[in-house]
């Protein structure tokens, strides 16, 4: 008896170990951590049911933590806009206030629960109450040496990015800021372009900042910053910058006063709202990508394209417009004109009041070295008809027609009743079908 039962201890032994899997359970101890870290943090604790051994792995989690506000939130947030009555608002206000204080004892309990020394990112993006918790999540960030974090509170919650935090320890992981909606005063953006120098990206948008910015290093070393993003910035005024890593700058907003004293490596570059002075800029020829936003400069835009001096280097160029039917050829053909080694163009077209009317023929004016021609938001309107019409009389090399007919997104500069409310997507599809028949069989045309 006392034989069979050591065999039954044996037997039941060996077949617990041939249940588990011997590939998770053999992997080498870092490997675990890396896999989890790579996933979501919701599914990274799901693997504790893996095994004994993964049963605590999660909380040596080291990759980015995204919060975005859980999905009850989002839900009766959507509600109580749609929400009738005085009464029922403030209920649905209750019950978000009471999901939110959840949602925030969440985080902190995950953040005590967490063991690894560092983390890649964190990204905090959901409406917040107090900033109390804002102040206990970035000494946490600055604590576990995060690359990125990405800042937004809600567009009614004033808070300033408060520098004596940062000064407590060095904050020299930093790589990548994001900010929306959070204040950025001249002496915080001193301490991160000084004190900062892993700084690669720093995006400001609808940031309270000051009248003049100076991009700079005031150490004399030169600075590691390849992208610069200020968009909605509504006090600024005048602008330097001088950073010779700078690959890409976004700029969206009013007039502006620059001084670009050197930006050498500068190749992409974004520009939107009431700034049209980017055309005199003196690093305009060396772009390679350039994306337009000229929806809210229709009177001024042409006189200013027509200063536009020769882009010899540009290949990728997107122009986003809702401009009257008249104006959008000419616009085209003064940046097609001023581009001679382009090969990529992309016009999205807001139309507000399409025109539908007998398409004009066009001659031969120069050859352009287009080979791919993108229409995003296509409504058959006669414009679109006429630029296709138009490049495939000049631009001789022209590879592929891409027409994209789904609902452009619109941007949020303009009031909702002048956009068009209605958006026939099968009758737009076949106004795409009917041009595909006029377009040689040369040319891939590509309709989505």
């Amino acid at each position: 008896m006392q034989q069979s039962s050591e065999d039954y201890k044996q037997k039941r032994a060996k077949f617990h170990n041939e249940e588990e899997d011997p590939i998770i359970n053999q992997l080498p101890d870092g490997i675990p951590v890396t896999i989890l870290s790579k996933l979501p943090i919701n599914e990274a604790a799901r693997t504790t049911i893996l095994s004994r051994k993964w049963r605590h792995l999660w909380k040596f989690f080291s990759g980015a933590l995204e919060f975005d506000g859980s999905p009850v939130m989002k839900n009766i947030k959507k509600d109580i806009n749609k929400a009738l009555g005085r009464q029922l608002q403030m209920a649905m206000e209750i019950m978000f206030d009471a999901e939110r204080k959840t949602y925030t004892n969440w985080i902190n309990e995950l953040f005590s629960s967490l063991k690894s020394p560092t983390l890649e990112g964190l990204r905090f993006w959901f409406h917040v109450a107090t900033d109390y918790d804002v102040e206990k999540w970035l000494q946490y960030a600055i604590q576990k040496k995060v690359h990125k974090l990405e800042l937004y509170f809600g567009h009614s919650f004033e808070y300033v990015l408060p520098l004596h935090l940062f000064k407590v320890e060095n904050f020299d992981s930093l790589r990548v800021l994001r900010l929306k909606f959070v204040t950025l005063t001249s002496e915080m953006l001193e301490y991160l372009l000084c004190c900062c120098p892993s700084l690669e990206t720093l995006s400001l948008n609808s940031s309270g900042v000051p009248n003049s910015m100076k991009i700079s290093s005031s150490s004399g070393s030169s600075l590691k910053l390849k992208c610069l993003e200020l968009v909605r910035c509504w006090e600024l005024r005048n602008l330097e910058i001088c950073a010779e890593n700078l690959v890409s700058l976004k700029y969206c907003g009013p007039h502006l006063d620059t001084e670009f004293r050197s930006v050498p490596r500068l190749v992409e570059a974004e520009f939107g709202g009431s700034y049209v002075e980017f055309t005199r800029e003196s690093f305009i020829s060396q772009i390679k990508v350039l994306k337009l936003d000229i929806t809210q400069n229709v009177p001024q835009v042409v006189y200013w394209l027509c200063q536009l001096p020769e882009l010899k280097n540009l290949k990728h160029l997107e122009l986003v417009t809702c401009m009257e039917d008249g104006i959008t050829l000419s616009t085209c053909a003064l940046l097609l004109k001023a581009s001679p080694s382009l090969w990529r163009f992309t016009l999205k077209m807001l139309n507000i009041n399409p025109i539908f009317r007998r398409a004009s023929t066009f001659s031969k004016e120069c050859e352009y070295s287009l080979k791919e021609l993108e229409l995003v938001g296509f409504c058959g309107a006669t414009c679109e008809v006429e630029l296709i019409m138009y490049m495939l009389e000049n631009a001789v090399r022209l590879q592929k027609i891409i027409i994209d007919t789904r609902f452009p997104t619109k941007p949020k500069l303009k009031p909702i009743g002048e956009h068009s409310t209605s958006w026939d997507r099968e009758s737009i599809q076949k106004r795409a079908l009917e041009l595909h028949k006029k377009i040689p069989s040369s040319v891939e045309v590509v309709c989505l």
